[in-house]
């Protein structure tokens, strides 16, 4: 084969590859699928917290929501949950102890039940102070005493935080200071 002859078989070569190269790089590429965006009311967390913390939550709420009534109290997770108040009796106030185990319920909402009550020294009976208490303590809107039932009903779905923020509770477990909530935080995108 003469030089002349394989000159133009590798220039052809050369041009057939420089036109495939350039064929391949131009041509169009299947379109993108992009994802169809959920539809979300808000971004959720599971969050886990011990009893310390909770009481500190739960106490700021509460100093904010009666701070202008006369009966004040507070509330306490141990064992149980605690609510104590001070009630003037005879010219002197009496400390009044209300304790209760929790149960999560449907929609993350929580019933306080089993309740033990005494005043100073005195074991009451529970229909009383309960119905005492749905008189005149000033609790949230979300709180409900129910004395014939002798329970009361935290709706936390009810309850709403700073900027809409929302809690839900998955498991409360006071004797091993377990406490699994849901916290849902609303988002602007929809």
């Amino acid at each position: 084969m003469n030089w002349k002859r394989a000159f133009w078989l590798l220039a052809v070569v050369n041009a057939a590859i420089l036109i495939l190269a350039v064929v391949w790089l131009f041509q169009p590429s299947p379109p993108v699928k992009r994802p169809v965006r959920p539809h979300v009311e808000g971004a959720s967390f599971t969050v886990y917290s011990k009893k310390a913390h909770l009481n500190a939550v739960i106490n700021d709420y509460l100093a904010e929501k009666t701070k202008d009534h006369p009966l004040q109290y507070n509330v306490w997770l141990a064992d149980r949950v605690f609510v104590s108040s001070e009630i003037p009796m005879f010219g002197r106030n009496v400390e009044l102890v209300v304790s209760f185990m929790p149960k999560v319920v449907k929609g993350g909402n929580v019933e306080l039940i089993e309740p033990a009550i005494s005043l100073g020294d005195w074991k009451l009976p529970v229909t009383y102070v309960l119905r005492y208490l749905q008189k005149h303590a000033p609790l949230p809107d979300e709180v409900v005493i129910d004395p014939e039932r002798a329970r009361v009903y935290v709706a936390l779905d009810d309850i709403r935080f700073g900027n809409g923020y929302q809690v839900a509770a998955k498991k409360i477990d006071l004797a091993a200071d377990e406490i699994v909530f849901t916290l849902t935080i609303p988002t602007r995108q929809r």
